[in-house]
């Protein structure tokens, strides 16, 4: 017997935790089976969407890939030697086919085979399925399309990838490897772009976001006859970035930071974004800064230093994340996003008797210790109250000023 190479221990080991999460995904799938029928779906829902495409759907496309190429060994006079299946991989080395031309038509069998399967999934999408089903079906889609025109060949040019592009590189002659590669170019270069265009990724909001994407036509058509208003255009980037639009958010933001530069608008979106994307640093300088505004009430500071908090600690500041939350609690005492962060922090820290009491202390004041679409902050209600001020200021004939120095 074979002594086990590195790269096939290691190949092993992917098997062996790729099916562990599948186990645990399946169970999750089922003990979580009422919360995803709500038609708004939160961040970890499309998460465990993710999960659900990565270790259930796409290790049957994988099997389907082989049986493919098993079948269609036969069926041209051949067979199978020494094939291997892992879930995220397989090993399957033809003989005993006659022709090159048949050869290459069984290695790249599986392929095929995948693509149709992938563009079957299309017209389901459109008889508008529920979001989460809408999500699982495109997320299946883009992931299948984007592992076979493009990470598969790509990690075979790294000299990493399975037995199909091991074969083709030691039997096909020049002239085919270019029409091969020609083929995949094409084919990965249309899928790029249409994957990437903004009417597709609208479409694909709409279909997995209804809520979010009804909001955004909304404030889109709002916003097409005033684009300077400096509401509207934060109201869009929040938006767009909800709806899973990350460059059309980043656009508006562009915007404002071009018309309206020193505006609290401006700081919050610049904020909301930056946290999005984990840039914890800017997005707590900024809440700081929209903070620090005159003629922000209290509950809306609080919230502010509440989600500077959270940007703080999840930048590793355990002690500036603990006085932003203090301070947060200063101006809104029902701030559950800053007791929260007390909570996070006095874990962090091994303080678990202080936690405890912050964990009373929320619900003697009858907090919902729900904090989903809370984090860092809840971004309409606060924009809502950003709009109140700024109309406030115009009746009144003034513009947001700063407040003469912000505490650190």
């Amino acid at each position: 017997m074979d002594t086990p190479t590195a790269h096939e221990i290691y190949l092993w080991l992917v098997t062996a935790v790729t099916g562990a999460v599948a186990v645990n995904t399946l169970l999750r799938l089922w003990i979580d089976r009422a919360r995803l029928r709500q038609e708004d779906l939160h961040e970890d829902d499309r998460l465990f969407a993710w999960r659900i495409v990565l270790f259930l759907v796409y290790p049957l496309m994988t099997l389907v890939d082989l049986r493919a190429t098993m079948v269609t060994c036969q069926w041209f006079g051949g067979y199978i030697k020494d094939w291997t299946y892992g879930l995220f991989w397989y090993s399957a080395i033809p003989r005993g086919i006659a022709l090159h031309e048949h050869l290459l038509f069984v290695l790249f069998a599986g392929v095929l085979v995948q693509l149709l399967l992938a563009a079957s999934l299309l017209p389901s999408l459109c008889f508008r399925p529920h979001p989460f089903f809408a999500t699982i079906l495109g997320y299946t889609i883009t992931t299948v399309l984007a592992l076979t025109l493009l990470v598969d060949p790509l990690m075979s040019l790294l000299g990493v990838g399975g037995s199909r592009w091991q074969i083709i590189l030691t039997t096909a002659t020049l002239q085919e490897s270019l029409w091969i590669a020609g083929v995949y170019i094409v084919a990965a270069a249309t899928y790029l772009f249409v994957i990437l265009n903004e009417r597709t990724r609208l479409w694909f909001a709409d279909l997995s976001r209804p809520l979010v994407s009804e909001e955004l036509r909304d404030v889109l058509s709002q916003w097409k006859i005033d684009p300077a208003n400096p509401h509207l255009c934060a109201r869009l980037a929040v938006l767009y970035e909800r709806a899973g639009l990350r460059s059309q958010a980043t656009k508006r933001l562009v915007q404002l930071k071009a018309t309206h530069p020193q505006s609290i608008y401006r700081c919050f979106v610049e904020a909301v974004l930056s946290y999005k994307q984990r840039k914890y640093k800017i997005a707590r300088d900024q809440f700081l800064k929209a903070a620090d505004f005159a003629n922000v009430d209290g509950n809306l500071r609080g919230s502010l230093l509440a989600a500077s908090g959270c940007a703080a600690f999840a930048e590793g500041d355990m002690e500036g994340a603990l006085n932003l939350s203090e301070r947060a609690l200063e101006f809104d005492d029902a701030s559950l996003v800053a007791r929260m962060v007390k909570v996070d922090v006095f874990l962090r820290t091994g303080k678990k008797e202080q936690a405890g009491e912050e964990i009373i202390a929320a619900i003697r004041r009858g907090l919902d210790l729900d904090l989903e679409s809370k984090v860092p902050l809840d971004s309409e209600r606060a924009l809502q109250r950003i709009g109140r001020i700024h109309a406030a200021e115009k009746r009144q004939g003034i513009s947001a000023q700063k407040l003469p120095l912000a505490r650190k």
